[in-house]
C-alpha cells in the first residue's frame, strides 16, 4: 500500500515568526540611529538612506518570504509492505516494523483556515507507539465536499472510514495480527528457545 501527500508543517509559521521578530530588530535599530545621529535635521544623511533601504529591502524580503512559505507543503510518502511501514520525507526516512508496533490510532480533528481563501478542513493524525515509547505522529488533511456534508452529515463518517489513514490502519493492524499468529505458530513448532 502507496500514500503520497502534501502538509504544511507547524515549522513554517516558526520561520515566518522568526523573520518578523528580525525585522522588527532591524527596524528598531534604524529608527534609533536615525534619531540618535540627527535628530533635528531635516535632510538626511547617506548612512540613514541605507539604513531606510536597508529596513524596506527586509519588510519586502519579509512580504516575499511569508507568501512563498505560506504555499510550501512537504511531499510525504508512506510505503507499507508486508513487514514494515517506510515513511519519507525530505532529508529524512523512517523505518517502522510491524513486529515493533505497540499501538496505532487514528484520529479526527476540525481545522478552521488559516490562510485567507483557504477553507476548514478535517485532519486526520495516525499515532504509532512503538515497543520502546516512541511515538511517530502523522497529519493528512481530509478533502471533502462540504456540500455533501452539509446535506447529510453521515456522509463525514463514511469518508472517515474510507480515508487512506484509515485503510492504512487497518492494513498494518492486519500485519501485525499475521505476524502475531506467525511468531505463535513458530514458537510452538521450534519451542522455546
Amino acid at each position: 500500500m502507496k500514500i503520497k501527500y502534501k502538509y504544511r508543517s507547524n515549522l513554517i509559521s516558526t520561520i515566518i515568526f522568526v523573520e518578523l521578530m528580525v525585522m522588527v530588530g532591524l527596524a528598531t535599530i534604524a529608527m534609533m540611529l536615525k534619531f540618535s545621529s540627527n535628530p533635528y535635521n531635516k535632510s538626511p544623511t547617506k548612512s540613514e538612506l541605507i539604513l531606510s533601504m536597508l529596513f524596506l529591502l527586509t519588510f519586502v524580503i519579509f512580504i516575499l518570504s511569508s507568501v512563498i512559505f505560506c504555499k510550501i507543503k512537504i511531499p510525504v510518502e508512506m510505503i507499507a509492505d508486508s513487514d514494515e511501514l517506510s515513511v519519507t520525507m525530505p532529508f529524512r526516512e523512517t523505518i517502522i516494523s510491524y513486529s515493533d508496533i505497540e499501538s496505532i490510532s487514528l484520529d479526527h480533528e476540525f481545522k478552521k483556515a488559516e490562510i485567507r481563501g483557504e477553507d476548514d478542513f478535517y485532519n486526520e493524525i495516525l499515532t504509532i507507539t512503538d515497543i520502546n515509547k516512541k511515538k511517530y505522529v502523522y497529519h493528512k488533511k481530509i478533502e471533502l465536499d462540504q456540500n455533501k456534508v452539509a446535506k447529510n452529515p453521515a456522509y463525514l463518517e463514511k469518508q472517515f472510514e474510507k480515508s487512506e489513514f484509515s485503510r492504512l490502519k487497518r492494513y498494518i493492524e492486519e500485519q501485525m495480527k499475521f505476524e502475531k499468529r506467525l511468531g505463535i505458530n513458530l514458537q510452538i513448532i521450534h519451542g522455546d528457545r
